[in-house]
């Protein structure tokens, strides 16, 4: 072939780095779950199907829900874990949560309130598009010293999120849209992992470690602790990343018109809404979970008296995506937990990293790289049921208080590269049709500025409190 024919002959093709990394990952979940071993054979063979799990949610390469039917799949298969293991997250009061915030949703866009609601936003707020973003990225900061769980927020604030990117001209694929979606997700998750009950990991923490040591946590020191670093500078974070990354200007006039009168629809939609959101705020009170509001709240909703969504539009348009995607990433949890991986995990970045008593940052970083490590393989749900056990011995062995290697976990969870990690994230990213490789950009750019700034400045805040070793 002359120099000229190369030259003209077409380039060879290239696989994406995504696409390459989703390869690697079934070619090591293939070799994990057919090697023939003798010890521990579930553990290696739940290990082949969390690698499968994580490869492809990871890196996107094919839509969430097919992985988690796969990852059932495969563990059923494979005999990993018995079926009420592998389906526990189908038992999960979050993914009950997600069905009653699915259902209120649609009633919200079929009724006309978002409409409504999206138009009082508007006439309140108007400027470049770091504006929106923050208005909308403090609404759900707010919601979250009300609504105990960040999937209900995030199921009732993205379709509204999603009209106000209408309002504003971001039609669906563009980068305003995307932005404001990433925006208010994070930022309704992200801050309140520094308010107690707001956060499925946070009451999780503290109920097994009222169990299992009898450390009980009170909500004004807990929040004096977290919330003025991880929480605040979380917050200011996200609003400066996703303003940078997903800059739009406006395409249209977002100054809405006045709307007319108010439908029936709209009137019984929203006393659903309230009695909710009262509900969801007075748990401590009536103790009923957030997950049996919103489904109780989603039967009022179906009703055909009330008809704010008809069978049409819930057989036709709901987006039953996430709510598969949810049990898969509970189910391998589960799977994690069930086989002793987690514990092995955990165990193992023990016994590999040094901890020295009074060496206190390096003590307080070796935490955080576990608590991460252990995120990333079982998400953040699971992953206070494997590091809370192992609190004693990490206590032991920095020479803290066991109240202050229980409260290490938070950051962990506070700072995180990939979207698959945090299920209302990643939820809001399907529902509003954000591709994974957009998010994935974002948490890096995160990720990197909460491990050199955001995790240096919350210890130096904890020792001032006398936490991580402090006087």
């Amino acid at each position: 072939m002359t120099a000229a024919e190369k030259h003209a002959a077409p380039p060879s093709p290239r696989i994406p780095i995504a696409q390459g990394l989703a390869w690697v990952s079934v070619a090591i979940s293939l070799v994990l779950l057919l090697a023939p071993v003798s010890v521990d054979a579930l553990t290696v063979r739940a290990a082949g199907a969390v690698v499968l799990a994580i490869g492809l949610w990871s890196t996107g390469a094919v839509p969430e829900y097919v992985t988690a039917i796969l990852f059932f799949l495969v563990t059923m298969v494979f005999a990993i874990a018995p079926a009420a293991v592998v389906f526990s997250g189908f038992h999960s009061t979050a993914i009950w949560l997600i069905f009653g915030g699915m259902v209120l949703g649609l009633g919200v866009q079929q009724s006309g309130l978002g409409n409504r609601l999206v138009s009082f936003v508007l006439r309140q707020v108007s400027g470049p598009y770091f504006v929106y973003v923050l208005a909308l990225a403090l609404v759900g900061l707010a919601l979250g010293f009300v609504v105990p769980s960040a999937m209900g927020r995030v199921m009732l604030l993205i379709p509204i999120v999603l009209a106000v990117a209408d309002r504003l001209g971001f039609p669906a694929g563009s980068q305003g849209r995307a932005g404001l979606v990433m925006g208010t997700a994070l930022a309704t998750m992200l801050p309140s992992f520094g308010v107690l009950p707001s956060n499925v990991p946070n009451v999780t923490m503290a109920g097994a470690a009222e169990s299992i040591y009898g450390v009980t946590f009170q909500y004004g020191a807990y929040l004096a602790l977290n919330f003025p670093v991880l929480s605040l500078m979380s917050f200011g974070a996200v609003v400066v990343i996703v303003s940078r990354t997903f800059h739009e200007p406006p395409r249209q006039d977002a100054a809405p018109a006045r709307p007319a009168g108010w439908t029936r629809n709209e009137r019984v939609l929203l006393l659903i809404l309230l009695l909710t959101l009262a509900l969801w705020a007075s748990d401590f009170l009536h103790g009923v979970s957030p997950a049996w509001v919103a489904l109780g709240a989603a039967v009022l909703c179906l009703l055909p008296r009330t008809g704010v969504v008809g069978a049409r539009a819930f057989t036709g348009e709901a987006n039953f995506g996430p709510w598969l995607y949810v049990a898969g990433v509970i189910g391998m949890g589960a799977v994690a937990n069930h086989t002793g991986l987690g514990q092995l995990v955990g165990e193992a970045l023990f016994a590999a990293v040094e901890f020295t008593p009074g060496a206190d940052a390096r003590n307080f970083a070796s935490l955080l790289g576990i608590g991460a490590v252990v995120s990333l393989i079982t998400t953040h749900p699971a992953a206070p049921a494997i590091m809370t056990p192992l609190a004693e011995s990490f206590a032991a062995a920095t020479g803290w208080p066991l109240r202050d290697v229980l409260l290490a976990q938070v950051p962990a969870w506070v700072v995180f590269p990939f979207p698959y990690q945090a299920p209302p994230v990643f939820v809001a990213m399907t529902l509003a049709g954000v591709p994974v490789r957009q998010a994935t950009r974002v948490l890096l750019t995160y990720f990197a500025f909460g491990v050199l700034v955001i995790w240096p400045l919350h210890f130096m805040w904890g020792r001032a409190l006398g936490f991580f070793g402090g006087a």
